[in-house]
């Protein structure tokens, strides 16, 4: 096997975390899973911390900053970036879904990863209240429908987790018209 990134192990602890949450997330279960030995870990990461503060890092980068960043490159109506992101959101594989649940299972008793986890909550709603906004909507009011879409994208994720069936097209178009009513 060529040699390891850290994302490589980045990678192994994220499913491993999804997989069985952050406890299962230990450096001699990774490196068997890897097929290589302890201390190619530890060329990159000084320790466990050092590789979930990593893990933590790419699940805010990957799941959050960048599909914002990709969305905002595109000059386009804010109701189809609104659809741009729900295709996205919502279609998430089911390894996305089962990651966010583990990170916010781990954020329910480590203060860390809590504020980290609000944070990504802030910008993810300020986002979408933001499209809402440039939609039509009056800010007060985009900032519950953002609420209310944030709801609805949580609880599908975990209904998705235990293996119920992604929301229909035709279901997401419905709530994409309910939350552009009156725009």
């Amino acid at each position: 096997m060529a040699r390891l990134t850290p994302n490589d192990w980045i990678r192994a602890a994220a499913r491993q975390m999804a997989t069985a949450g952050v406890d299962s997330v230990r450096v001699e279960r990774l490196s068997k899973d890897l097929k290589v030995s302890k201390g190619s870990f530890y060329w990159h990461f000084s320790d466990r911390a050092a590789l979930l503060a990593a893990v933590l890092t790419t699940w805010e980068q990957d799941s959050t900053l960048a599909v914002i960043a990709d969305l905002e490159r595109h000059d386009e109506d804010p109701k189809l970036k609104l659809w741009a992101l729900f295709e996205e959101a919502f279609g998430a594989p089911a390894e996305h879904d089962a990651l966010e649940a583990a990170i916010r299972t781990w954020a329910s008793r480590d203060d860390v990863v809590k504020k980290v986890v609000r944070r990504v909550d802030r910008r993810r709603l300020r986002f979408v209240s933001d499209l809402l906004s440039a939609a039509g909507l009056p800010p007060a009011e985009a900032s519950r429908r953002a609420e209310l879409l944030y709801c609805a994208l949580i609880g599908e994720s975990v209904r998705r987790t235990y293996g119920q069936a992604k929301l229909s097209r035709k279901g997401l178009r419905s709530l994409h018209s309910m939350l552009l009513m009156g725009t």
